[in-house]
This record gives structure tokens, sequence and C-alpha cells, in this order.
């Protein structure tokens, strides 16, 4: 649907209405106006257990870990390095 479109729909005796398969899968809220209005807006929402995942703290400490984990981290040691240590641990435990 376009900007501006009205549609008429009928509640079934369920409560239900179908709004179209182009809504299917969305997340939508669904306002209460007025008495007998309502308003239908498609979106992403956060549910309560996760707001607190998005506010200015919780971005600030995601950022401060990116800084550390860049500064830190390690290259991968080359796979010989790896078999060779191993051979030697191997060795010393036989003896």
């Amino acid at each position: 649907m376009s900007a501006k479109q009205t549609k008429l729909l009928t509640v079934a005796s369920n409560g239900q209405i179908s709004i179209g398969k182009s809504w299917a899968g969305r997340q939508i809220v669904i306002e209460e106006i007025a008495d007998g209005e309502l308003h239908i807006r498609a979106g992403v929402f956060v549910s309560d257990s996760q707001k607190t995942f998005y506010t200015k703290a919780a971005k600030a400490s995601l950022s401060a870990f990116d800084e550390w984990e860049e500064s830190t981290t390690k290259k991968a040691p080359k796979s010989s390095d790896v078999f060779a240590q191993l051979r030697k641990q191997k060795q010393s435990r036989g003896k």
C-alpha cells in the first residue's frame, strides 16, 4: 500500500483482520489512538529484556572492548610451530 491509501476491512467474528501479504512476517505496532481509531505501523521493536544493550553505556562498553581486543589480539601461530612444540612435549614425556 502506498502512503495515504485507505483500505476498508471487516473484522471477523474472532477479532482478526487480514492486512495483506505485503505485511506478512513483519513486526508491527497497533496503537489505539481514540475509541474506534487504530494506527498500524511497521518497524523494528526492541523487547524490554534487550533494551539494556541499546543504551549509551552499553555502546561505550562495547567500543572500549573493541579497542582492547584490537590492541591485545595475538597473531595465530604457524601450524608448523605448533606441531614442533607438540613433538618436543611428546619426546620429553617419553624419556
